[in-house]
Parts: C-alpha cells; structure tokens; sequence
C-alpha cells in the first residue's frame, strides 16, 4: 500500500504523528483479508460474523515521515494460531525502513448461546491457505 504522508498527518513540526501507523496497519490488515476473498463488510451481513478483532498491536518507530512523503507499507501474515493471526508491517520510504510494527488478531463470531458475545474460534483452513499465496497488491490511500 502506498500512504502519502498529507498536512493532517502531522505535527506541527511536519512530523507524522505516529498513531496514523496504526490506522494504516489496520487498513492494510482488512485489504489484506478482502483480497484474499474476505471482504468485512460483506460478510457482517450475517449476524453470526465477528470479523477478525485486534487483541495486540504494537510498533517501532525508527525514522520520522514528514509532510508530503509517499510511504510504501507492506504487510503479509507472519504466524498462525490456532484462533488467531498475527500480521507483520514495514512502513518505508524508498529503501529505508521507517516503522515496524504487527497485531495479533483473533478469528470471531457470535457466541450461539450469547449472541451479544464475541467468541473466538478456528480460523477458517482456506483463510489460512489464501492469505499464505504471495499477492502483490497496490492499493493507494
């Protein structure tokens, strides 16, 4: 995915404030499972779907982004649980690395007999197999 760094992006110093990396993360972690064939808002239509809820993220910020960069995030999923998957960022700006960062993410639905409640469960086998092809995917926010 490719981020231009824009002016409400900023500090006042032209500094990006860093907790737009993790809006971007989250952004490229749903793209992600949409083109592996899991498109959120499509399958929220059936009240049992919980999607795939954030439990972890974190970050390393190594070099600032100022206004009017152009970023290249690249994300893939590094480690599968059982409930669970865990998804891998590299923010940089030409070759030089930015920000890594990763979020832990938990397979939900409805829980059948509380509705109201998330319940983890198995990530669904062709999830796993779809988001372990290599894609190459270039999507501009």
């Amino acid at each position: 995915m490719r981020v231009r760094v824009e002016w409400g992006h900023c500090d006042p110093a032209r500094i990006i404030f860093n907790p737009n990396y993790y809006i971007w993360m989250d952004y490229a972690t749903h793209g992600l499972l949409k083109v592996a064939g899991f498109d959120l808002a499509e399958q929220l239509q059936d009240p049992t779907v919980r999607g795939f809820p954030l439990v972890k993220s974190e970050a390393e910020f190594i070099s600032p982004a100022y206004y009017g960069d152009v970023l290249t995030l690249q994300t893939h999923v590094s480690r599968f649980g059982n409930k669970s998957f865990v998804t891998t960022h590299r923010f940089s700006r030409d070759d030089q690395t930015l920000c890594n960062g990763s979020e832990i993410r938990v397979w939900g639905v409805s829980d059948p007999e509380t509705p109201d409640i998330l319940k983890a469960v198995p990530v669904p086998e062709w999830i796993k197999q779809a988001l372990q092809e290599p894609r190459q995917v270039d999507v501009t926010a």
